[in-house]
């Protein structure tokens, strides 16, 4: 096989050229491995020098606004600890304001805190509804929950000023409570003689020796001989001793005004100078004095004046 190659050396003469196969073969196959050759050379030089190649720079992640800052795992742990901390002193605080207005009457026994009825469930709420969300006591905050640290911080903040506004509560309801005690312990309102019946009232009566009208200074309590006569309220006693009309008597001053005299007892058990407290065992009774039996006379003064003693055994 023949290639034919016209050539033009001049405008005038041409001739004709022939070039075989095996040639044309020969010169592709060496035009080839040059190619190939060079291509290689020009990988291996990369290849060697990584500042040649051109790296396309990554773009920076887009700084996150402070508000959207959400809960890591050990800030939540912390959090959530703190929260039931101060929730769980709430709670107490609550109790102890609750016992404490009992006693002292401001609540009544049956009227629960917030106003529903006890044993009835939670009511539903009607409206809106919202806040931050804050995990129960045990519960973890989610990352997924977003639950920015400046929610959590009001939350915390909200309950310390709960807790401070009800520390004081508790210790003006104490306080108050204290009072209460105080006079409590020093009012006639406890009855000296227990299960006893009222015999004769203060007021204008029969003298039962000679059957005149009379005024009766205080309240009989018929009781068998021995039975304990127990003070009506705290105070220092003032007389112990005997005395023609009323026997043997305890004479308990209570502060305010106010004296408790117990009259016709048959032994006396306290002395002058001997503070007692409410329903202390002061004396027994007896039938010493002017009196037809066993019985207790009791009186209350009011600066120095006789005052009707069931007006202070009602409100005990």
């Amino acid at each position: 096989m023949a290639l034919v190659i016209l050539s033009a050396d001049t405008a005038t003469d041409a001739s004709v050229r022939t070039i075989s196969a095996r040639k044309l073969v020969a010169g592709v196959s060496v035009m080839a491995l040059v190619s190939l050759l060079a291509g290689f050379g020009v990988g291996y030089q990369l290849a060697s020098d990584p500042a040649r190649v051109a790296i396309a720079p990554v773009p920076a992640p887009a700084p996150v606004a402070a508000s959207e800052t959400t809960v890591s795992e050990p800030e939540s742990r912390f959090l959530v600890g703190r929260v039931g901390e101060l929730s769980g002193r709430l709670m107490r605080l609550e109790s102890e304001a609750v016992l404490l207005a009992k006693r002292i009457g401001v609540r009544d026994e049956t009227e629960p805190m917030d106003g529903a009825s006890e044993g009835a469930p939670p009511s539903k709420a009607v409206g809106g509804e919202g806040g931050p969300m804050v995990p129960a006591i045990g519960d973890s905050l989610s990352l997924n929950e977003n639950a920015s640290l400046t929610d959590v911080g009001e939350t915390l903040e909200q309950l310390e000023a709960d807790l401070e506004r009800l520390s004081d509560a508790l210790a003006s309801i104490d306080e108050l409570a204290s009072q209460r005690n105080v006079l409590s312990m020093i009012y006639p309102s406890r009855l000296p003689v227990l299960n006893s019946r009222i015999g004769s009232r203060f007021g204008i009566r029969r003298d039962p020796f000679n059957s005149r009208r009379a005024i009766h200074t205080g309240l009989d309590f018929p009781a068998p001989a021995g039975t304990a006569i127990l003070a009506s309220a705290g105070g220092v006693v003032i007389y112990s001793g005997f005395r023609s009309d009323y026997g043997r008597q305890v004479e308990i001053d209570h502060g305010n005004g106010l004296v408790t005299r117990y009259s016709h007892a048959r032994r006396l058990l306290v002395k002058v100078g001997d503070v007692v407290t409410p329903g202390q065992r002061v004396a027994e009774v007896g039938n010493s004095g002017r009196s037809t039996g066993p019985h207790l006379h009791f009186e209350v003064l009011k600066n120095g004046r006789f005052v009707d003693p069931e007006d202070f055994l009602r409100e005990g």
